[in-house]
């Protein structure tokens, strides 16, 4: 499987994000990749002010259907950030768009960084999408933080998980250590993006990679490259003890 991450900044206007977000598709379709990943909140940026709500958009929006569109036309699964509007909440959403359009999953995340308390709800559940692709799980950037989300996405035996991020200085090297520790200790490869550069509030710190199921970088980890590609392939395991899942004692966990 070959995987296209997206390390590139977006601002605050929703259709110049949207347009890069569809040349990439093509781009990255041209090279027979199978899966784009774009970071948390791409379609509007992410900026901590009332833009948030300006570029709300809920999954009838033109934007996601230009994106399911070029999906389906490219033959390109991709899963993206944007802030996801309902009649009643504001949520930090990601989306799952596969091969041949169809939105297989939306996930919105459960555990809110810092302002985005002000701005955004919480999502309440953490759930597994059957794609093209093999079960996948979805993650927000603070998530991955905490063991239990990846625990509960990988326990019902998702193939990978999809975590998209937006983390910035001064927690500069928290992410580069959570997602190796979170694929080994899950023996789940997980594909993690972040953003580069700097907008008005936030200076981002890239960092993005694919860990495999050993907890293994395949893609060197970067602060300035806007595209990385890698081929995500599991290695087997024959060591029965670093299968940490199938080790548990719930019983004694609380």
């Amino acid at each position: 499987m070959k995987i296209c991450i997206v390390q590139c900044p977006s601002n605050s206007n929703l259709n110049e994000n949207l347009n890069t977000a569809k040349s990439v598709l093509i781009n990255a379709s041209k090279k027979q990749c199978d899966l784009v990943v774009f970071p948390e909140l791409y379609l509007s940026g992410y900026l901590l002010d009332e833009n948030i709500r300006t570029n709300a958009v809920d999954l009838k929006h033109y934007a996601i259907k230009s994106l399911q569109e070029t999906c389906r036309q490219h033959k390109i699964a991709c899963v993206i950030g944007f802030p996801r509007k309902n009649s009643c909440d504001l949520f930090n959403s990601s989306c799952f768009i596969d091969k041949d359009g169809k939105i297989v999953g939306v996930y919105d995340k459960t555990h809110l960084f810092g302002d985005e308390k002000l701005y955004f709800t919480a999502g309440q559940e953490l759930k597994t999408f059957e794609t093209s692709l093999g079960i996948v799980g979805l993650l927000i950037c603070y998530d991955i933080e905490f063991p239990e989300p990846s625990r509960t996405l990988a326990l019902p035996g998702a193939d990978m998980i999809v975590c998209i991020s937006a983390n910035m200085k001064p927690y500069y090297n928290l992410h580069k250590k959570f997602i190796e520790i979170r694929a080994l200790e899950n023996t789940i490869p997980i594909i993690y993006c972040n953003y580069i550069g700097k907008n008005q509030q936030f200076s981002f710190v890239g960092k993005s990679n694919i860990i495999n199921n050993k907890g293994k970088n395949i893609c060197r980890y970067s602060k300035n490259k806007k595209i990385i590609c890698g081929n995500l392939l599991k290695e087997a395991i024959d060591d029965k003890n670093i299968i940490y899942v199938n080790n548990l004692r719930p019983e004694l966990y609380r």
